[in-house]
């Protein structure tokens, strides 16, 4: 059977049955199978095939990394999808396909997310899981929605809204000013990469390109800042956008890439909860580094856990990585 079950490059005249395998293994996430998002994302794709019908899925997000800074080619492993209707086609379509990204491309492989069920499979092809340099961040103000969502008990609801009081989102003086935009300058570009090497060993260009190739997702109205110091230079900016699971019935704040220096993070933060707290939604997530839990915990975000990310053995760093960089920020 293994012998019958290869990836190949994705085509277009597969283009229906993938979008079906994506939809139908992942009901919870309708939006995985959805053309216009499909098409725009920008990715390297491979299928399976079994009996001339697509059994599974991989793509790879490729995207320019600086680390200790020399510029490093990653490829960010997104959605992998696999039939589960039948156990032997998933576990060799599944090998298929992530041997096929790992073992045949000059991209150094990532992944950020990954669920404890598949670690080992890259641990045993040379990768290491880090759980040391990235956390999600986030303050839920209606904790049951969250608690469902995540497969929580729901009598942890009332101990987090017993700490909400406890531990109030700061009320602080601004350092600057903060200043809505439609898209990003490229004079912009050399302040991003600057402030980013100051803080972070392993972090994700941030030229307006990628930005303004990432606001421009199909489906999603995206609020972006940029933070002006007192004297009037730009050394921050922030991006968020309201984040709705139909299916879960949960909302939130998402802050989808933040970069600035301490006190524009912190001012761009509490903008930003300040938002998701008017808006009536369930709470505001984010994933950045572990370097960065001081400034989100003093901007309210006070629940983090541990996020691991899969990175070649090699690149050893504390990494500046949030929902722009993969796959998640396509995710409701």
């Amino acid at each position: 059977m293994n012998s019958r079950i290869e990836p190949i490059p994705y085509e277009e005249q597969y283009l229906e049955e993938t979008l079906r395998l994506l939809r139908e293994s992942n009901p919870d996430h309708p939006e995985l199978g959805d053309r216009e998002l499909f098409e725009w994302q920008i990715c390297e794709r491979f299928l399976t095939l079994f009996q001339g019908g697509v059994v599974g899925y991989i793509a790879r997000i490729p995207q320019v990394f600086w680390y200790k800074g020399t510029s490093v080619e990653i490829g960010f492993g997104a959605t992998l999808v696999l039939d589960m209707s039948n156990f032997a086609v998933k576990t060799f379509a599944g090998s298929a396909l992530l041997d096929r990204l790992l073992d045949n491309s000059s991209l150094k492989y990532a992944a950020v997310g990954i669920v404890p069920e598949i670690e080992q499979s890259y641990i045993r092809r040379g990768y290491a899981v880090d759980r040391d340099s990235l956390r999600m961040f986030a303050r839920f103000f209606v904790p049951s929605n969250a608690l469902k969502y995540m497969k929580k008990s729901l009598y942890l609801a009332l101990p987090v809204k017993i700490l909400n009081r406890f531990m109030p989102i700061i009320k602080r003086i601004p350092s600057g000013r903060i200043e809505q935009i439609g898209r990003f300058d490229s004079e912009w570009d050399e302040t991003w990469r600057r402030t980013l090497s100051e803080q972070y060993e392993f972090y994700g260009d941030r030229s307006a390109s990628f930005l303004n190739y990432k606001l421009s997702q199909p489906g999603e109205s995206y609020f972006s800042y940029v933070h002006k110091d007192q004297t009037a230079e730009i050394d921050g900016y922030i991006v968020y956008r309201k984040s709705f699971h139909n299916v879960r019935n949960l909302k939130l704040v998402r802050i989808c890439d933040l970069v600035g220096t301490e006190s524009a993070k912190a001012d761009l933060l509490t903008h930003a909860v300040k938002f998701a707290k008017e808006n009536g939604v369930d709470g505001v997530v984010a994933i950045s580094s572990n370097r960065d839990k001081k400034v989100y915990r003093r901007c309210g975000l006070w629940i983090s856990q541990e996020y691991p990310i899969v990175l070649d053995p090699q690149i050893r760093a504390h990494a500046h990585i949030t929902f722009f960089d993969s796959d998640l920020d396509n995710l409701w």
